[in-house]
């Protein structure tokens, strides 16, 4: 999207706030540092206005992130009495994974569309994507600056926790000098990145550690190396006394192996239901992986839900995987087999 286009859609959008009172704003499932780095801010920033916004995420809200400023604002549904009269979509690459109330808004709600995920279905009356940002949380920071809109350090917090999340640490492709410059002027802005760090990567409960023991024990390791996954199960969770969003740190983990192309966490959610999270190395592509089964996300990172049992899922996962690993070094003329062994 050129400079002239952001810039349209910006005034847009403020045209669109400045017409709103009580907003309601969402994000996708399963709500990590991004999505709620974002809504956190955003809603403050529309208080500050005077308006009343509402935060609506779909339960279980993850309890990891808390500690984030404004937290106690979002619930996972609208209070009574409430009357929308915008929707503003945060880090959602389709409405569906938005929850009920994104389902059932009043066909007069506009809806506003913003986030980086190349698969974005494009479900907003305004859609503001930009693929090269690696987190909203820029983009909001971008917007509350061409506003002229107050930035608190509570509001800078939230979107340095969405930014530092999105990048790993700043350790993943998307670490560039946009993403550090803008992590510099969160932290000018009042964010605590010693304090953001501690919180999302050394604060886990014990639970979370038997979790990735367990899941990591069932490990498999295929073609030399190149491909590697690993499972959280229901029983899993019963025998470390956790929830499933603890797992969310094991695929990177597996993501951490040398030489490795592509690393896939299972996990069962039911008996007929399986989400997978996915990442890859160059040059797997993890959204076109995850597309086969009906999701997406990005070029190295992505994910997507199943409606097959844990082992139907995997065999069909690792198949497609394997297939693609075969095909790209055939190309690459790498001559690694598609057939590798288990380790």
């Amino acid at each position: 999207m050129s400079p002239e286009e952001v810039a349209r859609q910006l005034r847009q959008l403020k045209r669109l706030i400045d017409g709103s009172q009580e907003p309601v704003i969402l994000s996708h499932k399963d709500a990590d540092g991004d999505a709620l780095g974002c809504v956190l801010a955003f809603a403050e920033a529309l208080r500050q206005l005077g308006k009343t916004p509402h935060i609506v995420l779909p339960e279980p809200l993850p309890a990891q992130y808390s500690w984030l400023p404004g937290f106690a604002q979002a619930g996972s549904r609208l209070p009574p009495g409430a009357t929308p009269d915008l929707a503003i979509f945060l880090d959602a690459a389709s409405r569906e994974r938005s929850g009920a109330v994104a389902q059932n808004l009043p066909p007069e709600v506009q809806i506003v569309n913003i986030d980086h995920h190349p698969s974005n279905t494009l479900y907003g009356d305004l859609n503001w994507i930009d693929a090269d940002a690696a987190a909203v949380g820029q983009m909001c920071l971008d917007m509350f600056s061409a506003y002229g809109w107050a930035i608190t350090p509570s509001m800078a917090t939230n979107l340095y926790t969405a930014l530092m999340t999105d990048t790993g640490g700043f350790r993943h492709e998307n670490t560039n000098a946009r993403a550090l410059e803008d992590g510099a002027r969160l932290v000018a802005l009042g964010a605590n990145p010693s304090q953001c760090a501690t919180l999302v990567y050394k604060s886990r409960p014990l639970s979370t550690l038997k979790l990735s023991a367990l899941s990591l024990a069932t490990m498999r390791v295929e073609m030399k190396g190149r491909l590697v996954h690993a499972c959280v199960t229901r029983q899993m969770l019963h025998r470390a006394g956790a929830v499933m969003a603890e797992s969310e740190g094991i695929i990177d983990t597996l993501n951490s192996i040398e030489g490795e192309l592509v690393a896939i966490m299972f996990k069962e959610v039911s008996d007929r239901l399986t989400k997978i999270s996915l990442r890859s190395r160059e040059p797997v592509d993890a959204a076109a992986l995850c597309a086969n089964f009906g999701g997406g996300g990005h070029v190295r990172a992505a994910g997507a839900e199943i409606r097959l049992p844990l082992e139907e899922a995997v065999k069909r996962v690792v198949r497609v995987v394997r297939h693609t690993i075969g095909e790209l070094e055939e190309k690459s003329g790498a001559g690694t087999s598609a057939a590798g062994a288990g380790v």
